[in-house]
């Protein structure tokens, strides 16, 4: 949805350049790279290590849930023979209830609203935000209508390094970081 909703922006972006064009005017444009400024931010740094330490956890805890279904499975064929029809059925639900525990720990802890997803959002969003200002400061103090992010996959293909901002946007940080 995300990236529809970025294809959308941009072909409207392009259609506005386009008309521009033909109108005697032009938009300037630039563009960054916000992997490479979140890169250089040493809390960045801190919040990646804290969230691959927790996706560690996470996964330690979905991954025993799936070795216990394995075991189960495992005993199962080993004593099929020697077990009823009843009991073979009675071992099955409860390899199925395991299996579904493990489907709804990995969704609860890995899903789409998951606690790892709100985990990022909490420890990221604030850094995003301190980026966007500065991208929102530099856009303004450089007279630019729109900036990429080469980050993100736009379908930026080719760009210009002429029209890259991303160190501008870095040393806006900084100035900000010194005034708080």
């Amino acid at each position: 949805m995300y990236k529809l909703l970025t294809t959308v922006a941009l072909l409207v972006i392009i259609s506005n350049f386009a008309l521009a064009q033909g109108n005697g005017y032009g938009q300037k444009i630039g563009h960054f790279d916000s992997e490479y400024v979140l890169n250089q931010l040493p809390e960045y740094a801190e919040k990646t290590k804290e969230l691959e330490a927790l996706a560690k956890t996470y996964d330690k805890e979905v991954r025993s849930l799936y070795d216990e279904l394995e075991k189960m499975r495992a005993e199962l064929r080993a004593n099929e023979v020697l077990l009823t029809p009843a009991m073979i059925e009675e071992r099955k639900e409860a390899i199925e209830a395991k299996n579904q525990e493990a489907l709804n720990k990995n969704t609860e802890l890995f899903g789409f609203d998951g606690l790892y997803y709100k985990k990022v959002e909490e420890l990221l969003t604030p850094l995003r935000t301190k980026v966007n200002l500065a991208v929102e400061v530099i856009a303004k103090k450089h007279g630019l209508d729109y900036i990429f992010d080469k980050a993100e996959s736009i379908g930026m293909i080719f760009s210009n390094p002429v029209h890259d901002y991303t160190e501008f946007i870095l040393e806006e940080m900084k100035a900000q970081q010194k005034g708080n």
